[in-house]
């Protein structure tokens, strides 16, 4: 189904993307500027992968002073959350990428805004990250889902632990680049087919050519041009053969 645009101010290309009349689209703006423009209920999926923020700090010694600065940082969380909610459908759901240090940031947020986290993937990257001898190194990050009233997965037997290999070769340069086939799984997971998928934080477009192999519409939001011209890239050189059956 098309979302209807107002013609009483300048069409964008993500008006396009939600008429149906464009297939994909990046803009380079900071995501609440954008969110904030969205129709409520236009969305059928959200996949993000936010910044962290775990360099968040008031110590002076590179760690955050524990609970003040975790909430702090929650603030973020809370608005570009709450608006994602705002614009899914009912149908609708978002996931979310973090690692354990973030976990509580995102817990506060969705405590302040009254919309638990319903389910928490941990991504087994097959791969040990770099680390000191100080603790032990990580080998996984989490994704966070929340649903809307009217969400299902679609496999009810989806386990939560579940294994894409990654390692520290990053193919399209972004720092916190993640596989094609763990955003694959995540919008299968959400029975989204033909819908519009949303990721607030685009990066270089990664959760974007997962939606077109969906047969979805793709709007991407990404604040850094250098990312934002890479995702661009992408989706010009998507090609349908890649598409899921």
């Amino acid at each position: 189904m098309s979302v209807r645009i107002s013609r009483s101010r300048k069409v964008s290309a993500i008006d396009q993307v939600l008429a149906g009349e464009r297939t994909a689209c990046v803009a380079e703006a900071d995501c609440l500027d954008v969110l904030a423009g969205l129709p409520s209920a236009c969305i059928d999926l959200v996949v993000a992968d936010p910044p962290y923020l775990i360099g968040a700090k008031s110590d002076g010694r590179g760690r955050a002073s524990p609970w003040a600065d975790l909430c702090n940082s929650s603030t973020w969380f809370q608005k570009w959350i709450g608006e994602c909610r705002r614009v899914l459908k009912p149908t609708g759901a978002l996931w979310s990428c973090l690692n354990w240090r973030s976990l509580p940031t995102f817990y506060k947020a969705s405590c302040d805004l009254g919309w638990s986290i319903e389910s928490l993937l941990v991504w087994d990257k097959e791969w040990i990250g770099t680390g000191s001898m100080r603790g032990l190194r990580c080998s996984y990050e989490l994704v966070a889902l929340w649903r809307m009233e009217d969400f299902g997965i679609a496999n009810r037997s989806a386990a939560d632990v579940q294994r894409f290999k990654w390692s520290s070769r990053k193919p399209h340069g972004h720092p916190a680049e993640k596989p094609v086939d763990l955003m694959r799984w995540l919008i299968e997971q959400s029975g989204v087919s033909e819908g519009i998928i949303l990721d607030p934080f685009a990066g270089s477009g990664t959760s974007l050519v997962a939606a077109l192999d969906f047969k979805c519409r793709a709007v991407g939001i990404e604040v850094n041009e250098t990312f934002a011209a890479i995702a661009r890239k992408r989706l010009a050189a998507w090609k349908p053969e890649s598409q899921v059956a």
